[in-house]
């Protein structure tokens, strides 16, 4: 829902962290007058936008006066310049058609380039799913990838001028090779925060799984070449162990490989010098299992329990985005991926998908 004066709606951004909110948004004015609104906010209270937009925010609630004649909702706003958050409030919505649902909601103070607004966040009761914690969180982290995600589109441009005035500047210190190193090492810098970009776009990307019969043994040995490729040092050993009965699987061969070469980088880099890396594949209970060791220093408690967590990282480098792309790759194929310290040495990754055999004409993109 969007009006055509707000600078909120306005800021692309924020028009997408609001929309995207698994709760009713409700953007108000000190005073109480309804400035924007999101989609679930019409949905929940059965107004068009329209019907809201310049209303007073207390028309969404049923009627609760005090004994000075004013509102519930007027006290509450009353107090926002007594603290930076109400805490949890309680109320009766009020729908068009007259009927009232209870809901809860927090009130906070939002400071925006045309002066001071109060942001209302909104959640319905009755529905069981909203009340659960970790649903809100899982709902918030989406809210934010979309954001971010927007972010990330709206600076590539910005992005790709800055190269090109990269490139004219080199062209005009040409002569002078002391300033070089200097463009270098914007140019790399420029380089990082692209990939930073990509990698925050395909996290947020859905997954559309191609499926096609593959032999996991041949893939894991080209995301491994592929690895070996880029790298400058020496490479460890690749030691594969595969059942017969994983040489036909049905999976998606570029996103699995992606999945392989994630955690095969990791491998490498934690690995101890000239030791080997240990792949195992292997059919239990119709289900491939997959495992990767290495034979380095292992996973602290915290990296253990948080490694696949979106924007996690023990990296000076990096988004922290790389294992939680496995998690939902491997997720998509409705399969597991976990890692543990091993009792021996080093950090096991297992990687656990359905076994399901191809079936004619089947080889159409799902998104999953």
């Amino acid at each position: 829902m969007q009006s055509q004066t707000n600078p909120i709606r306005q800021n692309g951004l924020a028009h997408l962290l609001i929309e995207a909110s698994p709760v009713a948004v409700v953007l108000t004015s000190p005073t109480g007058s309804i400035e924007t609104i999101n989609q679930i906010t019409t949905e929940w209270f059965g107004y068009d936008e329209s019907e809201l937009l310049n209303q007073p925010f207390e028309s969404l609630f049923a009627p609760n006066p005090s004994r000075d004649g004013t509102t519930q909702s007027a006290r509450w706003l009353s107090r926002m310049g007594e603290t930076n958050q109400t805490p949890d409030r309680k109320s009766l919505g009020l729908r068009k058609d007259g009927s009232t649902f209870p809901i809860r909601m927090t009130l906070r103070p939002l400071t925006t380039v045309a002066g001071e607004m109060i942001l209302v966040n909104m959640v319905d009761d009755t529905i069981a799913e909203i009340r659960d914690p970790q649903w809100i969180a899982s709902e918030r982290m989406a809210a934010v990838l979309e954001m971010v995600s927007g972010l990330a589109h709206e600076s590539r441009n910005a992005l790709q001028r800055a190269q090109s005035c990269l490139d004219l500047l080199e062209l005009e210190l040409s002569e002078k090779a002391d300033l070089l190193h200097l463009t270098d090492r914007i140019r790399h810098s420029l380089t990082d925060l692209h990939q930073n970009y990509e990698e925050v776009q395909n996290y947020a990307a859905p997954i559309t799984l191609n499926r096609a019969t593959v032999e996991l043994s041949q893939l894991i040995q080209v995301a491994f070449g592929e690895l070996c490729e880029q790298m400058d040092a020496p490479h460890p050993a690749l030691i594969i162990h595969c059942d017969r009965r994983c040489e036909q699987v049905w999976v998606d061969a570029d996103r699995m490989k992606q999945v392989l070469r994630q955690i095969l980088q990791n491998a490498m880099h934690a690995n101890l010098a000239n030791a080997p890396i240990r792949v195992n594949c292997w059919v239990e209970a119709d289900t491939i299992k997959m495992s990767i060791r290495d034979l380095g220093t292992g996973l602290s408690q915290e990296a253990e329990q948080r490694m696949f967590e979106p924007f996690f990282t023990t990296k000076q480098k990096g988004t922290g985005l790389g294992l939680a792309v496995c998690r939902r790759i491997v997720e998509a194929h409705r399969g597991t991926i976990t890692a543990a310290n091993h009792p021996e040495k080093g950090v096991e990754v297992r990687i656990c998908i359905p076994l399901q055999v191809q079936r004619q004409g089947s080889s159409r993109p799902t998104q999953e």
